[in-house]
C-alpha cells in the first residue's frame, strides 16, 4: 500500500510475512513510542496500523509482533491485550 504522506510525498507501507500464527486482534489502545513517531511521522504510523488491522481482519488474527517495512526501514507492532505499541526494533 502507498500511504499519501503531506501534499506530495508518498510511503510505501509492507506488512512482512509473520513467523508463526496467532489470535491476537491489534485492537486494544493504542501508542506508539517517540522515537517511532520521530522517524515514521504520525500519519505513516496510522496508515500502517490500518493495513495491520486488514490482515488482522483477513486473517482472524496474527501473531503477537507483526512487523511492516515502511521505505526499507523496519516499524514493529506488538500487542500485549491491554496495548498496542508501534516501536522501532532499537525502542524494544
Amino acid at each position: 500500500m502507498v500511504a499519501p504522506i503531506g501534499n506530495s510525498s508518498k510511503k510505501v507501507i509492507k506488512l512482512l510475512p509473520q513467523e508463526q500464527e496467532g489470535k491476537y486482534m491489534f485492537s486494544s489502545q493504542f501508542v506508539s513510542t517517540r522515537h517511532a513517531i520521530d522517524k515514521f511521522g504520525e500519519a505513516v504510523i496510522i496508515a500502517a496500523h490500518i493495513i495491520l488491522l486488514k490482515a488482522v481482519k483477513e486473517k482472524g488474527g496474527l501473531d503477537y509482533l507483526q512487523v511492516l517495512e515502511i521505505d526499507g526501514q523496519k516499524l514493529w507492532f506488538i500487542d500485549d491485550v491491554d496495548h498496542v505499541t508501534a516501536l522501532l526494533p532499537e525502542d524494544y
